[in-house]
């Protein structure tokens, strides 16, 4: 509720209800088993760290991902970005959901071994959630079709844009039909793009393996009038996709292009919220409870060290695990 006016004699309040849909288990889909329930009422999600191009003896993550999803009850630990096999299998036997941040690296061996483990858990009938943000969402394209991903080049940087949802995505899609302040999205330039390099629709359909594996679900028009793919899922796995940055319009400032209104802060909670709500379907979780408080990101400071386009990171020691 909002205060909005003040007398001697009267208090004028207004109160802005938020709808979102009820949870109820995740509708069939081939390929995951039907009506996961919820189980886990502390997911933690691991965020891969990226190598640091300044600093190169760091990777980083950046707070601003661990915030996001933090703002919908989740928490988060690092995986690092050269860890062995070992070290990322017993990571995802303990999160309950990866999130790829974007960042300036290719998709690498960890990479590709969450992503094909992942596939592996949901197959089995684990429900197991992926999330690419940005360049994070081109690493799910590349992960899944390697030989056939094409990446175009987007005028797109700093620039915020509206949604235009495909066919019905808005209420029929498991990431968008979650909740009706979506809406929002088609006539607010909410979306807030920072990369160069992303996809046209026409080249996502004109890979097959790419346009059967995922169903984009909404665009966005570049400077130059270009029509890319701004959001996408997965048709039998619960994996998703954005170009832009919702965890920037709540925790990024300082470029103009970042809305940060009342309506951008609430679309960015509530895709947080459906990420975190599809970690919430597997039971996995750390041996000992010292272990899990050891590896969680808000046991550490964010660094000192000044990074840009971030208000703040966390830096880790690139050569240890």
């Amino acid at each position: 509720c909002l205060l909005v006016g003040l007398s001697v004699v009267s208090v004028v309040v207004i109160c802005i209800a938020v709808r979102f849909l009820p949870l109820p288990a995740s509708p069939g889909q081939p390929g995951v088993p039907s009506f996961h329930r919820l189980i886990t009422a502390n997911p933690i999600v691991g965020i891969l760290s990226q190598p640091s191009t300044t600093h190169p003896e760091y990777e980083f993550i950046a707070s601003s991902y661990v915030k996001w999803v933090e703002s919908a009850g989740g928490r988060a630990v690092r995986i690092p970005f050269n860890a062995s096999n070992d070290t990322v299998a017993d990571l995802l036997g303990s999160v309950n959901g990866v999130l790829f941040p974007s960042g300036d690296a290719d998709p690498n061996r960890v990479a590709a071994f969450i992503y094909r483990h992942a596939k592996e858990l949901n197959r089995n009938g684990t429900h197991f959630p992926l999330w690419g943000t940005g360049l994070g969402m081109q690493w799910l394209f590349q992960l899944e079709s390697p030989t056939t991903t094409l990446l175009d080049d987007l005028d797109v940087d700093k620039m915020s844009s509206t949604l235009e949802f495909i066919h019905g995505s808005r209420s029929s899609s498991r990431l968008f039909g979650f909740s009706a302040v979506f809406d929002v999205m088609a006539g607010q330039p909410i979306a807030d793009y920072v990369d160069t390099l992303g996809m046209l629709v026409d080249h996502l359909y004109a890979a097959p393996s790419l346009a059967s594996f995922f169903r984009p679900l909404a665009t966005s028009v570049d400077r130059q009038g270009r029509e890319f793919v701004a959001a996408v899922e997965a048709v039998e796995f619960p994996f998703f996709g954005v170009q832009f940055h919702p965890e920037r319009n709540a925790y990024e400032f300082g470029q103009e292009a970042v809305d940060h209104t009342y309506n951008a802060i609430v679309t960015s909670q509530a895709l947080s919220h459906v990420f975190v709500n599809e970690a919430r379907r597997n039971d996995h979780r750390f041996a000992t409870s010292l272990v899990e408080r050891t590896a969680l990101l808000y046991n550490r400071k964010a660094s000192d060290v000044a990074y840009p386009m971030f208000e703040e990171v966390l830096l880790f020691n690139a050569t240890l695990d």
